[in-house]
């Protein structure tokens, strides 16, 4: 119940934090645009005023907000925005409309580019140990999966590339998208077509052939951007 005062503190804060940063990456809070006073916020998310203060810190701390001493915080322009916001991004950026489709699409893009870079440092730097254990991990999930367990494959499968890698910034980087992963967002294709994706490229690592190629040549059709 939006009005409730039972709604946990973090729970609350995430809510007014999300409903926020989709207006701005929206676009419909723009730059130079007032956000709503903390009471206003509160009351709309039936939250205390202190909880509306923590979300509002938090879209400052990413440089998306500039707080004004004595009055409203000000939205700054999106598109000169650091990485700090780079998080935000990745928690609500499937769940953008509108004015945020291209951010959206865009990150799809950024996407694609860091997998070439993990499938990139997986063929120069993995052992051969390792390329028969991910064509292993490949192999032991049925050629007809169910969803979840395509979605688990999805997982084990770039946890083990990002691996491979030995590359710290990337790990990073891979932690930082699953902790905010939609669990809703639907799969890159059908379940099987899924594993088939994964075998092909499992076994082009462990023959040491480039697997870049045939990553591109297959997903980009699926990043065909929006017609503007």
């Amino acid at each position: 119940m939006p009005g409730s005062s039972r709604q946990k503190p973090q729970r609350a804060a995430e809510l007014v934090l999300e409903a926020l940063c989709i207006a701005i990456f929206d676009g419909k809070l723009k730059e130079g645009d007032s956000l709503p006073p903390e009471r206003v916020l509160a009351e709309t998310h039936g939250v205390s005023r202190i909880i509306a203060r923590q979300a509002v810190h938090t879209l400052v701390d990413a440089g998306l907000v500039e707080a004004r001493q004595g009055g409203a915080s000000r939205v700054l322009d999106v598109a000169a925005a650091d990485g700090r916001a780079l998080e935000l991004l990745f928690r609500y950026g499937s769940r953008l409309r509108g004015g945020g489709a291209r951010l959206r699409e865009e990150l799809v893009e950024y996407r694609l580019l860091y997998v070439v870079m993990m499938l990139d440092a997986a063929h120069r730097k993995a052992t051969d140990e390792e390329r028969r254990a991910l064509l292993a991990l490949v192999e032991a999930c049925p050629v007809q999966p169910s969803e979840a367990r395509a979605r688990q494959l999805d997982t084990d499968f770039w946890r083990h590339v990002t691996a491979m890698g030995r590359n710290q910034i990337m790990r990073m980087e891979m932690a930082l998208w699953e902790r905010w992963v939609d669990p809703s967002a639907p799969l890159d294709g059908k379940a099987d077509e899924l594993r088939w994706f994964y075998h092909v490229l499992a076994k082009q690592l462990l023959s040491r052939q480039d697997p870049v190629p045939f990553y591109l040549a297959t997903i980009r059709p699926t990043f065909a951007p929006a017609s503007r």
